[in-house]
């Protein structure tokens, strides 16, 4: 808490000291003017007693005086008016400050309570000296003694001719005064007051002998105990003059002198504070004088008031921040303790206004803080030096003169009138109480006994001689001469006359002082110090008395006395108290607010958030007092409590008021850290108050720039800003063109490549392909020095190395910004800000080049460099998130760093309309952006400040080692360091009619144009795709010319089915586009033709395709060269379900009479296509499908029609299913690849071998998966490098399964538009084929996910075994068929029937296998073919029950025999019937084993095929 410098017994005792008055003639006054000061000025500092003195009470008793002050007064000085005390208060106030130390800081006490650290006030020097200035100008009151005055001293002077007669006249001008006008300031004690005579001899002008001469004469006429000659100005004038200014003698009266109103200090112009120390701790303003003792003196300074011209100098914003109660933004940040009566402002305006010399006012008019008066003021007041002709010795004179006339004079007369009123007393009392205790027996039984309202009559007269006057007159010259248990024995004696004659306003005096009399005494009293009259006196005087003076020095005096008992939370009640009841003084309310604040700071238990209110409650009473600096001082002080500690309402508050006080004593950079505090996202503010908090701010920022401009303390610099909020690590950088814009031709598609809303878990796919094209370019090998192309950085990215750019290219880079208030931004002129650091070859170190300097010279050259975008106007609506995207373009190259964001910042005006374009709208042109139509932007702002925000990315946390995870550490992120390299070539790609949509299967043709928009050549031109079958650009020089799709032939009659061959084509992933010389220069354009097949899946398709190409002057030995560069482009294609295809092949059984082995060498195919559109109305659908040609493509199989005749106009209807059989003829082939084609339209011939069916073929995932299984790599996946373990080969086992044809179904599709109109499409189906008896579709089908088992925290130990062949494929190993009679008449009465059947045995694999037939046996009894592993039996074990059968085999029961690789073999056996019937003679077993197969187990072999034989009787 704030300590005074004076402690309380010393504060009570200042402020009860003796008062002397002072009477000079003419003569004396002119010698004292020699010093620049009256007599009573004069004696002013020695006025305290430095020696201890005595006094003896009337009792006789000697008391010690200790530290005994006297008051001296001036007689002939005119009180002051309560204007000018009122006034006198308020410089009181405004010209104290805290005391400074080296620092040039207000001196403070770090207290920390709780979560709370305070810096607060050693002291409060604006407080004492506010004390000492009302004590002074206090008015007298006739119920006590204690300020009249005790004598009066008469100074003439030795030059005069008859200074006795002089004495005399001056004499009798106090007497007169004191009969005739009792009144009249001053008053005194009692009629014999004691006079003291003093004879002033100048020593440098005046004859010594003279003056002792007069002075002899003095002492015989008034008595040498009341005389004394004093010497003073021993040091002439003229020798003054020739001094040296450092020769004078310290000034000791400067602290007991007002200062005249030249000498006004500008108390209102604080200096500035840094942002970052504002606002938790304030520097007050400090005078700059060399008078010591500050706190004490009297400046007088002006008030505030209110300039006439700010309305017309500045804009509205300023009128809001000082004209009161008249702007919308006051009514919306209305104070709570606001008044709201017009009578009571206009008196607090009124309390706040005085003449022209204000220096709030010069701050308001943004003017100096001295004008040109006060300047000439202190030229002056530097020639008024205090007691120039005064030497050591004429102040210890004057100091022995102080001292004499205590103890000589002024001690002795107060024992002889404390003897004489005793005296009176004890004679007088008791006939005086007798008397009147008869009147008040018969007339005044009804007066109450205690303290009555104040509207009732309860003033009592007494004559000046009453004893009741006379006892308190005794009381008040006791306590004066410290004799303080006299005191308050008398005191407390006339407490009770005062009580019973209800004379209120002098029992409350004589409450007050015995209070003080007791605590006076201190350690020396047995009682205690009775708080509760103080209490009582001060009640009594406010409630009663209705004086409010008298209560106000009561609770001065009591609080001291009871914050130096530790009384703190009853001092700052009573201070409270007072608050209350004086109700109409803002200065005195403020300062028993601020002090009842630091009592509260100062308990046992502090207080912090009474504390924190009651300041806030004394700098709004400040403010209204016109102490503009204390309520600045008084909110920055609170504010330590309220900040950060979620009371935003509050905080808010004080932000703003100290922003606007701050903006008043012309601190600028604090007043707009203040508004800066209000500008936050958890603001809980209307939107009206932010809006007003914003304008607040940008009109006080724009001072503050102003000023800082002309003072050129940041030349050219921009300051930071702190709306809108911009997170750095959003921020995005895209290397390249912007996004592309609609083309002028509609039918050409750009290519999308990279945009801020690519899909970032897509770049490692993106990476793949280009590994995969880099790998390709380099002839199968990855350069250790390869780094995947990355054009757009973000925070997800690997950001440690620099991005590279090329001159002349786009870098566009986009930052995300956010408005956090409730109002609307208005950005204007926004741009990036950078650095450039040029390469320059040479010795010389080239020089950092920056855009952020606003000059036009530099800023042209800048823009040569680095030629940068500037978007005229950005509007983000309040809690809006945008991006705002600039474009910078390198013309050299160097190293370039981005480092921030230039902007005007502004609102929109009241006028604006809600409605706002959208930032990323808005062009990133220099020039305005157009709105619609022809209207202009309504978004005016009509207050804007230039500023800038840093961008600074951090980048990830460090966290390999354990020194990166126990401590915060960051890397690299140099997203925003671009390196700039020369000039590349650059691709563009276009396709024109890209399809949005296609049919299942659909073969489409388009263009694609690429065009090198570069300034340099480019080579090796290649692509990939994630999707490799879905384009091709042909692979023979004759391909069919644009639009067309396919290749036909010619119609020749003589060749229903022709066979065409190829070789096997090896289809890569890296696919180069040919182009002529395979070189693209500058500027030119080449077109080819692409061919487009939908997927066989219907739905949304995206289908990434990335380009690649090098520089044709890559240099090699340079490292730091890129290599090459690549283009993106994503196709999104919405395929629609066109034709089903569905297909199985199966093998005819084995037949004796044929002797080619059909068996092996044919197959039927049976195909089932379905439309699967359904006509919609008034949309696109498929009416129907025509099928034109099923083409097959196999190294081994060639495919025929089963029909006779020819079919012709084979089409398919709306959800119709057409089944369609083949015959496939297997051939012997060179290995390479036929195609055999059947023609449902013998007009339209499509060959087969030609781009693009061939090419869709070879790229179909079927093949590819045939291709890879037949051995070719070049499509396979590279191989690991960990060695698996050998698997054994079951591939001739296979082949008994195998067929590996892919068949081929060129449609047509008649498609009905929208309009009506039919289109055709034409398209193909590929349905790939590789075993017989087994379904297979057009499209893949997908494995829905099986349920994963449990998780098993230890694995279970499996046995290995070894691995087997498919049991589909060892079941049919060898197929084998019956011959024989297919009926047959026999006469059963004769004997049985024995039928010759032939056995035929077929070899379908490629190894050589053992097989056994056992007629013994029937394979129905082995299960049916759906038994997943059929049982295996072992010739010689016991037979099983044989089921009955009609007909038995009879000769041989079993037959071994081995078939060698596609061999077959034919056996003889013999069927015995024994009664007619239809029999089935697949009625035996046939196992088989092969080489690598144990023995031991043999194979039951599959065969299903029934073989009929009927016979008849």
């Amino acid at each position: 808490m704030a300590q005074c410098k004076q402690s309380a017994p010393e504060f009570i005792q200042n402020t009860f000291s003796p008062h002397v008055a002072v009477l000079c003639s003419k003569d004396a006054e002119v010698l004292c003017q020699k010093n620049n000061l009256t007599f009573a000025q004069l004696v002013q500092p020695f006025c305290r007693l430095g020696t201890e003195v005595h006094i003896k009470d009337p009792n006789n008793v000697s008391h010690s005086i200790h530290n005994l002050r006297i008051s001296t007064c001036d007689m002939s000085a005119t009180p002051p008016q309560q204007a000018t005390t009122k006034k006198m208060l308020g410089d009181a106030v405004a010209g104290s400050q805290l005391q400074t130390g080296d620092g040039g800081r207000g001196a403070g006490n770090m207290m920390s309570v709780g979560n709370y650290d305070l810096q607060l006030h050693a002291s409060t020097p604006w407080f004492e000296a506010y004390r000492e200035c009302f004590l002074d100008v206090i008015a007298l009151s006739d119920h006590e003694y204690l300020s009249h005055c005790v004598g009066c001293i008469f100074v003439a002077s030795s030059g005069q001719s008859d200074p006795i007669a002089t004495f005399t006249s001056l004499t009798n001008q106090q007497l007169q005064q004191q009969q005739q006008f009792p009144n009249k300031v001053p008053r005194w004690f009692c009629p014999g007051i004691l006079t003291y005579y003093v004879l002033l001899h100048d020593v440098s002008d005046g004859e010594l002998p003279r003056a002792e001469a007069y002075y002899q004469s003095m002492k015989t006429t008034f008595g040498s105990q009341c005389c004394h000659l004093l010497q003073i100005n021993s040091r002439s004038l003229q020798t003054v003059e020739n001094m040296k200014p450092e020769a004078s003698l310290p000034d000791p009266w400067s602290q007991f002198l007002p200062k005249p109103p030249e000498e006004g200090v500008e108390y209102d112009g604080l200096p500035l504070q840094d942002d970052a120390s504002f606002p938790s701790h304030l520097s007050e303003a400090r005078l700059t004088s060399t008078i010591p003792d500050l706190e004490n003196s009297m400046i007088e300074t002006t008030p505030d008031v209110i300039s006439d011209k700010i309305s017309s100098v500045h804009s509205s914003s300023l009128t809001d921040l000082n004209e009161t109660n008249t702007s919308n933004n006051e009514m919306l940040m209305d104070h709570p303790l606001a008044f709201h009566s017009t009578e009571t402002q206009a008196q607090v305006e009124e309390s706040s206004i005085a003449h022209d010399g204000d220096a709030t006012a010069a701050a308001n008019g943004y003017q100096d803080g001295k004008s040109a008066g006060s300047a000439a003021g202190q030229e002056k007041s530097k020639l008024r030096v205090h007691g120039v002709c005064l030497t050591t010795s004429d102040m210890d004179r004057l100091r022995i003169f102080m001292h004499e006339f205590v103890v000589r004079s002024l001690i002795p007369w107060a024992e002889k009138q404390m003897r004489m009123l005793n005296e009176q007393l004890t004679s007088r009392k008791g006939i005086h109480r007798s008397i009147f205790s008869a009147t008040k027996k018969w007339f005044g039984t009804n007066k109450p006994s205690g303290p009555v309202q104040a509207s009732q009559n309860t003033s009592v007269v007494y004559t000046s001689e009453a004893p009741e006057l006379q006892l308190r007159r005794l009381a008040d010259l006791a306590f004066l001469f410290q004799m303080y248990d006299y005191a308050y024995h008398t005191y407390h004696t006339a407490k009770r006359d005062f009580n019973n004659d209800h004379a209120w306003l002098h029992f409350a005096g004589a409450l007050e002082m015995a209070s003080l009399s007791i605590f006076m005494l201190g350690s020396q009293s047995q009682r205690q110090y009775p708080h509760h009259y103080m209490e009582s006196a001060i009640t009594t005087y406010l409630t009663t008395c209705r004086n409010f003076q008298y209560a106000i020095r009561a609770t001065l005096v009591s609080t001291e006395a009871l914050k130096c008992r530790g009384m703190y939370g009853e001092a700052a009640m009573q201070f409270l108290k007072m608050t209350n009841e004086v109700g109409d003084s803002d200065l005195s309310s403020a300062l028993f607010l601020e002090q009842g604040a630091h009592c509260f700071i100062n308990m046992k238990t502090p207080m912090v958030r009474k504390y924190a209110f009651h300041m806030i409650l004394a700098g709004h009473r400040f403010n209204k007092a016109g102490q503009r600096k204390h309520s600045l001082r008084a909110y920055s002080q609170a504010l330590q409590v309220f900040k950060s500690k979620y009371w935003s309402l509050a905080e808010d508050h004080i932000h703003f008021t100290i922003g606007r006080q701050s903006f008043n004593l012309k601190q600028l950079e604090n007043a707009s850290s203040a508004f800066k505090h209000l500008l936050m996202a958890e603001s809980k503010q209307p939107a009206s108050q932010q809006g007003a908090f914003l304008r607040e701010y940008l009109f006080v920022y724009k001072q503050l720039l102003t000023q800082e401009a002309g003072e050129n303390c940041s030349y050219g610099r921009l300051p930071e800003l702190p709306l809108p909020n911009i997170n750095s690590n959003t921020t995005k950088v895209l290397l390249g063109k912007q996004q592309p814009q609609i083309p002028e031709n509609p039918r050409k598609t750009p290519a999308t490549g990279v945009w801020f809303d690519h899909d970032e878990s897509r770049n490692m796919s993106w990476q793949k392909l280009e590994e995969r094209l880099v790998i390709s370019a380099n002839g199968g090998s990855l350069p250790n020095t390869f780094r995947s192309t990355l054009q757009c950085f973000t925070n997800n990215t690997e950001n440690r190395a620099s991005p590279i750019a090329f001159v002349g290219e786009h870098i566009v880079v986009e930052v995300q910004v956010e408005d956090p208030l409730q109002v609307t931004l208005v950005l204007s002129d926004v741009m990036l800000l950078w650095s450039f650091l040029p390469s320059i070859a040479g010795a010389d170190k080239p020089q950092l080049i920056s855009n952020e300097v606003s000059t036009g010279v530099k800023n042209n050259l800048a823009d040569e460099i680095i030629q940068t975008t500037v978007i005229k106007e950005v509007v983000l609506e309040g809690g809006q998130t945008a991006p705002i995207r600039l474009t910078l373009v390198p013309r050299q190259p160097g190293e370039l760093r981005v480092v921030g964001l230039a902007y005007n910042l502004g609102t929109t005006s009241s006028q604006s309309q809600s409605s706002s374009p959208l930032p990323g709208d808005m062009p990133s042109s220099t020039a305005s952006p157009s709105i619609l139509g022809s209207q202009k932007p309504t978004f005016i702002s009509s207050v804007y400040v230039r500023g800038k925000q840093k961008l600074e990315v951090q980048g990830p946390r460090l966290n390999a080692s354990k020194d990166d995870k126990t401590s915060k550490l960051y890397g690299p992120d140099r997203r925003l360091d671009l390196t700039v390299h020369e000039e590349m070539p650059i691709l563009e790609v276009s396709f024109c009619d890209f399809p949005d949509s296609l049919l299942c299967g659909e073969v489409h043709c388009i263009e694609m144009e690429v065009r090198n928009t570069g300034r340099s050549p480019l080579h090796q031109l290649k692509v990939t795709s994630t999707h490799p079958d879905f384009f091709t650009f042909g692979c023979s020089q004759d391909l069919p010319k644009y639009p067309y799709v396919y290749q036909t032939r010619s119609v020749d009659s003589d060749i229903s089915n022709p066979i065409d061959s190829c070789s096997v084509r090896s289809v890569p992933d890296v696919i180069d586009i040919p182009i002529e010389g395979n070189i693209l220069r500058p500027g030119d354009t080449r077109s080819l033709p692409m061919w487009l097949r939908g997927n066989d899946i219907g739905g949304v398709h995206e289908v990434d395709f990335l380009f690649y190409y090098e520089p044709l002057n890559t240099q090699a030995k340079d490292k730091d060269s890129v290599r090459h560069r690549v283009l993106r482009h994503r196709a999104v294609v919405n395929t629609v379900e066109s034709l089903s295809v569905r297909a199985m092949v199966t093998k005819p059984s084995a037949c004796v009479s044929s002797s080619d082995r059909q068996e092996l060498k044919s197959c039927i195919i049976s195909c089932e296509l379905e439309n699967l559109s359904q006509v919609q109305v008034q949309r696109p659908h498929i009416q129907e499908v025509q099928v034109t040609q099923v083409s097959c493509a196999s190294q081994d199989w060639v495919v025929n029609s089963l029909s006779i005749s020819d079919q012709k106009d084979v089409r398919i209807g709306s959800r119709h299913i057409l089944q369609l059989a083949l015959k496939g003829t297997k051939c012997e082939t060179d290995g390479n690849l036929m195609f055999s084609e059947v023609f449902f339209d013998m007009q339209k011939q499509i060959n087969s071998v030609q781009t693009p069916c061939c090419d869709f073929y070879f790229r179909s995932p079927a093949c590819r998966q045939i291709s890879s299984s037949t051995g070719d790599t070049t499509l396979l996946p590279i191989p690991s490098y960990r060695s698996a373990p050998t698997q054994p080969d079951f591939s001739s086992l296979n082949k008994a399964r195998e067929v590996k044809l892919t068949l081929i179904i060129l449609w047509k599709a008649f498609v009905a538009q929208e309009n009506g109109q039919l289109k055709i499409l034409v398209g193909q189906h590929h349905v790939c084929i590789e075993r017989v008896d087994t379904v297979v579709t057009a499209y893949p089908l997908v494995q829905s996910n099986q349920d994963q088992p449990p998780l098993k925290f230890i694995r279970d130990v499996e046995p290995e075994t070894e691995p087997q062949p498919s049991p589909e494929v060892t079941t049919k190993l060898v197929s084998y068929s019956f011959l024989h009679q297919l009926d047959s008449t026999h006469d059963f009465n004769k004997g049985l029937c024995i039928v010759p059947v032939t056995l035929k045995l077929q070899n379908h694999t490629n190894t050589s296998v053992d097989i056994l037939v056992d007629t013994s046996k029937s394979s129905d009894r082995f299960g049916t073919a759906s038994s997943p592993s059929p049982p295996q039996f072992s010739p010689g074990s016991p037979t099983p029950p044989v089921m009955s059968c009609s007909f038995s085999w009879v000769g041989p029961t079993l037959a071994n025999l081995t078939l060698d690789p596609g061999a077959d073999q034919q056996l003889q056996l013999k069927a015995a019937f024994c009664r007619p019937g239809v029999y089935n003679c697949n009625n035996l077993a046939v196992f088989v084993t092969y080489a690598d197969a144990d023995p031991s187990e043999m194979i039951l072999q599959k065969h299903s095929t029934p073989s009929i034989i009927t016979l008849s009787a």
